[in-house]
C-alpha cells in the first residue's frame, strides 16, 4: 500500500508513500491510537483523559490533551485524506478508506489474510489500559480459530498441529482451539494424543474454573472414541499451470447437472489437466470434500488399480479408522456408498481403464458427483460424455507462450496435442539458446520428431505406446498399415484394399475405441500425424504389398471416375483397365483428391511405387485444372517430375512433362508450358496419337498467346492425328480448341462449324465434359452471329453440365457469356443474375480477371457503381487476360 497507512495491530505505525511519519513520543502517540480505534467517530476529551491517566486525570489533563492534539495536527497535516477536527463533543479523526490495519483485519473474509495484518501485540502504546488490547486479542484468537478450522477442512491437519499445540498451551481453557487440536490429531492417526488433549483440558477447566467441558467438546470426545468423526478430504492435485483453452469443455462440465461426467480422448490430449481444472472450479459446491485417485489405466509399468483397493483408500480418506475398513470388497463398497450418502463429495477418477473399474466407485445417491477421465469412451456408463479433440491453433500457441509464425509451425508439428505442446514448451525453456524457429526446424524432420518430443518424464511416444500395446494382432496390423499409407483420410473401401480383406470393421473398431484412429465421416477414418509417425515405426515386411494394394485401388477407382466423367480424356490419360463402376465420380474425386495427392507425394521417390504416383498425377491433373486448384496443380507437377526421375524412363519423363505443362499453363507461364509440350511432341515421333494430344495442347497455348494463324495450323494437324490414330471421336478435343481460335479471330461461321462437329462426337460418346466444352464454343459463336435464342439454349445446357461435372471455372465463363446474350436480347434482370453469380464464384476464388469482367457486365446492365471496380480490376498491372472471353464481352 503506497499511500497513507496506519497500524495499531502491533506498535503504532504511520507511513506515507512507504516512509515513516514521525509522531511525538509519549501521550501524543496514545491519543492517536485512541482516535484510530474510533476513526470517523467523535471521541470526548473526558474519555481520552480517562484512558491516558487510568481513570485519575490531573487538573492539567484537559490542557495537556489539547497540546497533544495540536502536536498531532502538525505531524499529520501533509497526509492526504487525513483530517483531525474539534467540536464541542470532542475530537474526530478521519483517515482514507482501507488505510487502517484494524479496519482491514475486520473486513477480511479470509482468516489468513486477516491475520497477516498483525505485527505484534495490539495497542502496545496503551500501557495504562489493557482492556482494549484484550478485546482485540480476542478478535485475533477468533481469526486463528477460523484459520485452523479452514486448514483442517482443507485436509491440512498435519500442518497446524504444532501451531495449535502452542495456542492450547497459552490458552488452556479455550475449548474451540482444544477441539481443533483434537480433530487434527485424530485425522493424523494420533487418536490417543487426541483423547489425552481432551483429558488435559477437562482437568484445567475443573482446576481453574470448577467447570466441566462444554457439550460440543464432549460430543467431539465421544465421536473420537467411536471413530465417527467426519473427515473432509481435499485430495485434488494442484491446478494445472499453465492451463489454456478448453473453455467450452470446462463450461460443459461445471454447468452440468449430471451426477457422472466422463471425459475421453487419446493419450496426450490433456484430459487430466481439464478434469483437474474443472474439479477446482466445482470444489466449492462439494463442502464435504474432494477425493482423487489415479487409476493407472494408462500408466507405463503400472497395472490398473482394483476397485477394492481404491474403495479402501477412499474410506480411510473419509475418516473411517483403518481397522474399521471391511476386508470384504462388497462390504467395503457398501460402507463407501453409505458414507457418501450423507455428504456432498466430488470424486475425481483419473486415468480409468474401463467401465468395470469405475462402476463400484460411483456413489449410490445424488448428493455427490464423479468426474472420470479415460482414453476409451466408457459408453456403458450412464454419464455425460465429453470428448476432447486437439486444441485450436490460437490456444495451442498460447500453451507455447508465443504467437509467431514459428510457434504455429511447432503447434502444427505437435498436432495441437497438449502433451506434445507442453514438452515443446519445456524444451524451449530448458534451452535459452534456442528460438522457437530452432525447435520448429528440428520438428520439421519427421524421422526424428517423436525423439524431439521427449523431456524428463514426459514423452509422446510413451503415451502412444500404452494404447498400442492393448491392441489385438488384427488391430495392430491395421494400425501400422494405415500409418504407412500416409493420407489425410481413409475410406472403408481403401482400408479394405490396404488390409486385403473385406471385413475391416473388426480391425478398425478397436482402433477407434483406443483413440488411435478417429472417425471423420461415414465409413471414413483419420490418423493424426504424430500417431502416424509412431505407427510407421512398427511396420513389418508387409508394407510394400499393402501399399501396392491401396495404390492399385486408387488408380482403378480414379480410372472408373475418368471413364464416366471425362471419357474424351480417359483413353489418353490412362493405360489402366478397370472393371469398377462408380455412381458419383465427381463426389468421389472431391472426397479423395487430397488423399490421391498425398498418396502420390509419399510414394514418388520409392522405386517400386513411383509408377503409381506418376499414374495418379497424370489422371488427376485435369480435375485439379478445371477445379482451379492452382497450388495443388503445381505440387502435382512437382510430384510427377520426381516420380519420373525415380522411374528414369523416357515415357515417364513425357508423362511428367504433360502434367507440368498443365500447371504452367494454368499460372500463365505459357512459354514454359509450350516448351514442355514441344519436348513431348519430339519424343513421340513414333506415337501419332500422342503427337496429336501434344499438338492440341500447343495449339491452345498459341491461341492464348495470340498466335492465331499458327494455332489454326497446329490444331488442324492435331485433329487429323487424333481422328486417324486415336479412339473413335478423339478429335472432339482439338475441334473445340479450334472453335475457340476461330472465335477469337472473328471467324464465327468457322467457329460454329468446328464446335458443332465437336459437339456431335461428344454427344455420341456420352461425354458430359466434352459436351460442355463444345456447347460453350457453339454458344459464343451463335451469339456473335446474332442467333441469340440458340446461343442462350446452348449456353444454358453448358452451365447445367458444368454443375454436373463440377467444373466451376467453366461454369462462370458460360454464365458470363449467357449474361452478354441476355443483355443483347433485352433481358437485363436475368443477365444481372448471371453476372452476380459469376461474381460470387470468381470472388470466392480470388480471380481478379473473372471479377473484373463480371463487374464489367454488371455495369453494362445499368449498374454504374460496378464500372469503377471493373476498371480497377482489369487495369491491374500484369493481369493475365483471356482473349477468348475478351472476344465475347468486348
Amino acid at each position: 500500500m503506497d499511500g497513507v497507512r496506519f497500524g495499531v495491530l502491533g506498535p503504532l505505525l504511520v507511513t506515507h508513500e512507504r516512509r515513516d511519519v514521525r509522531i511525538p513520543a509519549g501521550q501524543p502517540r496514545q491519543v492517536l491510537v485512541l482516535l484510530l480505534l474510533h476513526t470517523g467517530q467523535t471521541v470526548s476529551v473526558d474519555h481520552l483523559m480517562s484512558i491516558l491517566w487510568d481513570g485519575d486525570p490531573p487538573a492539567s489533563a484537559r490542557k495537556a490533551v489539547q497540546v497533544h492534539v495540536s502536536q498531532l495536527r502538525r505531524a499529520l497535516k501533509d497526509l492526504p485524506g487525513v483530517r483531525l477536527e474539534w467540536s464541542r463533543q470532542g475530537y474526530r479523526l478521519d483517515v482514507p478508506d482501507r488505510s487502517l490495519d484494524l479496519q482491514l483485519f475486520r473486513d477480511a473474509e479470509d482468516p489468513d489474510e486477516a491475520l497477516a495484518y498483525w505485527r505484534g501485540p495490539a495497542l502496545a502504546e496503551l500501557t495504562t489500559n489493557t482492556q482494549l488490547a484484550n478485546q482485540l486479542e480476542e478478535e485475533r484468537l477468533a481469526a486463528i480459530e477460523r484459520r485452523v478450522d479452514k486448514a483442517i477442512k482443507d485436509g491440512r491437519h498435519h500442518e497446524v498441529i504444532g501451531e495449535l499445540t502452542g495456542y492450547v498451551t497459552a490458552h488452556p481453557t479455550r475449548e474451540r482451539l482444544r477441539g481443533a487440536l483434537m480433530v487434527a490429531l485424530h485425522r493424523s492417526g494420533r487418536q490417543a494424543d487426541a483423547l489425552r488433549t481432551y483429558d488435559e483440558g477437562r482437568r484445567h477447566l475443573a482446576d481453574e474454573l470448577g467447570l466441566d467441558p462444554g457439550q460440543e467438546l464432549k460430543d467431539l470426545h465421544a465421536a473420537i472414541l467411536q471413530g465417527d468423526i467426519p473427515t473432509v478430504p481435499r485430495e485434488l492435485p494442484a491446478k494445472p499451470d499453465p492451463f489454456v483453452g478448453r473453455r467450452a469443455e470446462i463450461a460443459l462440465i461445471t454447468d452440468s447437472t449430471d451426477r457422472v461426467i466422463a471425459v475421453h480422448g487419446p493419450g496426450g490430449q490433456g484430459k487430466s489437466a481439464l478434469a483437474t481444472a474443472a474439479a477446482h472450479a466445482m470444489a466449492a459446491r462439494f463442502p464435504d470434500g474432494q477425493l482423487y485417485v489415479d487409476l493407472h489405466g494408462a500408466t507405463p509399468g503400472r497395472s490398473p488399480l482394483s476397485p477394492a483397493e481404491v474403495i479402501r483408500r477412499f474410506l480411510r480418506a473419509l475418516g473411517t479408522p483403518p481397522l474399521a475398513v471391511p476386508t470384504d470388497t462388497s462390504e467395503a463398497a457398501a460402507l463407501y456408498r453409505s458414507t457418501l450418502a450423507r455428504r456432498k463429495v466430488l470424486v475425481l477418477l483419473d486415468n480409468a481403464v474401463d467401465a468395470a473399474q469405475v462402476g463400484p466407485l460411483l456413489p449410490g445417491e445424488a448428493g455427490s458427483a464423479v468426474l472420470i477421465t479415460s482414453r476409451r469412451m466408457l459408453a456403458t456408463l450412464s454419464a455425460r460424455h465429453v470428448r476432447l479433440d486437439p486444441l485450436p491453433e490460437d490456444d495451442a500457441v498460447k500453451l507455447l507462450g508465443d504467437d509467431s509464425a514459428a510457434a504455429k509451425q511447432v503447434a502444427k508439428a505437435c498436432d495441437h496435442l497438449p502433451l506434445a505442446l507442453t514438452i515443446a514448451a519445456a524444451r524451449l525453456r530448458s534451452r535459452p539458446d534456442w528460438t522457437t524457429a530452432t525447435l520448429a526446424k528440428r520438428l520439421a524432420d519427421q524421422r526424428h520428431r517423436l525423439d524431439e518430443l521427449n523431456f524428463d518424464d514426459l514423452g509422446v511416444r510413451t503415451s502412444f505406446q500404452l494404447s498400442f500395446e492393448g491392441l489385438n494382432d488384427s488391430s495392430t496390423r491395421a494400425f501400422t498399415l494405415l500409418c504407412c499409407l500416409n493420407v489425410p483420410t481413409v475410406s472403408e473401401q481403401t482400408a479394405q484394399a490396404l488390409l486385403g480383406q473385406d471385413d475391416v470393421d473388426r480391425a478398425l473398431d478397436p482402433l477407434v475405441d483406443a483413440k488411435l484412429v478417429e472417425p471423420c465421416g461415414p465409413e471414413r477414418y483419420r490418423v493424426h500425424d504424430l500417431l502416424r509417425l509412431f505407427g510407421a515405426e512398427h511396420v513389418n515386411d508387409e508394407k510394400h504389398d499393402a501399399l501396392t494394394r491401396a495404390l492399385t485401388h486408387y488408380r482403378e477407382t480414379l480410372t472408373a471416375a475418368l471413364k464416366k466423367l471425362r471419357p474424351h480424356a480417359y483413353g489418353a490419360l490412362t493405360n489402366s483397365v478397370t472393371q469398377q463402376d462408380i455412381d458419383e465420380p465427381l463426389q468421389w474425386l472431391t472426397d479423395e483428391a487430397e488423399n490421391l495427392l498425398a498418396a502420390a507425394r509419399s510414394t514418388m521417390s520409392e522405386p517400386e511405387l513411383a509408377e503409381h504416383a506418376l499414374a495418379i498425377a497424370h489422371m488427376l491433373y485435369p480435375h485439379l485444372f478445371k477445379q482451379d486448384r492452382v497450388a495443388d496443380l503445381i505440387e502435382l507437377g512437382q510430384i510427377a517430375d520426381q516420380a519420373a526421375r525415380t522411374i528414369t524412363t523416357s515415357a515417364a519423363v513425357q508423362t511428367a512433362l504433360l502434367v507440368q505443362s498443365a500447371a504452367n499453363r494454368r499460372i500463365g507461364s505459357f512459354g514454359t508450358a509450350r516448351a514442355q509440350l514441344e519436348e513431348v511432341l519430339e519424343a513421340r515421333a513414333d506415337d501419332p496419337f500422342g503427337q496429336g494430344r501434344a499438338l492440341a495442347g500447343i495449339g491452345t497455348i498459341q491461341r492464348e498467346q495470340g498466335e492465331l494463324d499458327q494455332a489454326s495450323s497446329t490444331l488442324a494437324q492435331a485433329i487429323k492425328l487424333t481422328a486417324e490414330h486415336g479412339p473413335v471421336g478423339a478429335q472432339r478435343v482439338p475441334l473445340s480448341a479450334l472453335a475457340q481460335v476461330h472465335q477469337v479471330a472473328g471467324r464465327y461461321e468457322q467457329a460454329l462449324e468446328a464446335a458443332t462437329e465437336s459437339l456431335e462426337h461428344a454427344r455420341k460418346h456420352r461425354d458430359a465434359a466434352g459436351t460442355a466444352y463444345a456447347l460453350a464454343s457453339q454458344g459464343q459463336a451463335l451469339f456473335k452471329l446474332g442467333r441469340l435464342d440458340e446461343a442462350e439454349v446452348a449456353l444454358s445446357e453448358c452451365i447445367e453440365l458444368c454443375r454436373v461435372t463440377g467444373e466451376h471455372n467453366d461454369e462462370w465463363q458460360a454464365l458470363l457469356c449467357r449474361a452478354e446474350v441476355l443483355l443483347a436480347a433485352g433481358e437485363t434482370e436475368q443477365a444481372t443474375k448471371d453476372a452476380e453469380r459469376c461474381l460470387e464464384i470468381t470472388s470466392a476464388r480470388g480471380d481478379r480477371y473473372g471479377e473484373g469482367v463480371a463487374h464489367l457486365v454488371l455495369a453494362k446492365a445499368g449498374l454504374e457503381k460496378h464500372a469503377d471496380r471493373a476498371a480497377e480490376l482489369l487495369g491491374t498491372p500484369g493481369l493475365r487476360r483471356d482473349n477468348l472471353l475478351d472476344s465475347v464481352v468486348g
